[in-house]
């Protein structure tokens, strides 16, 4: 068995890949059902990749899992960060408005009467264009487009340390 003294690098970047995935989940639901940010379908997009690296992360931090194994997890780990930061830089460009966003988010026409009684069944959710909260004039999608490029870089980082996926 394990202990703290003798856990490697490569196991503790899994362990510091599912914190980090946790922490944004959890910032993000605190956000939401503490202090009433509605989020918008984009938001919920992005919330994807930080539940999957959260649950790799997790996983490849058991004591079975060989070392060779859990640095192809931290690989696959930087590309569904990658993703995550290709969804919130798309979402600060809509924010920003330097494009349009998908018509789910932010509020198409209805055209029909079947598409006005389909509006009426959903709940209302923001626009993608709307940020909810901004911090220094820096929207939540834009510091999670900064976590994302920050955690992808710490994965490379991770990964190009060969001494580190060593067998213990």
């Amino acid at each position: 068995m394990q202990t703290m003294m003798n856990i490697g690098k490569g196991q503790l970047t899994a362990i510091f890949i599912a914190l980090a995935s946790g922490g944004a989940l959890a910032f993000a639901l605190t956000s939401q059902y503490v202090f009433g940010l509605l989020p918008c379908d984009l938001c919920y997009m992005q919330r994807t990749p930080y539940a999957l690296t959260l649950v790799f992360g997790t996983l490849c931090a058991l004591p079975a899992v060989r070392m060779r194994e859990k640095r192809i997890v931290v690989a696959h780990c930087a590309a569904l960060f990658v993703l995550s930061a290709g969804f919130a830089g798309y979402h600060v460009g809509v924010e920003e408005l330097w494009w349009a966003g998908p018509t789910s988010c932010t509020g198409g026409s209805v055209l029909s009467m079947d598409g006005l009684a389909a509006a009426l069944t959903q709940s209302a959710s923001p626009g993608c264009e709307e940020a909810a909260f901004r911090f220094l004039g820096i929207s939540m999608a834009g510091y999670n487009f900064a976590a994302s490029l920050f955690l992808t870089g710490f994965c490379g980082w991770a990964m190009s340390k060969r001494a580190w996926w060593q067998n213990q």
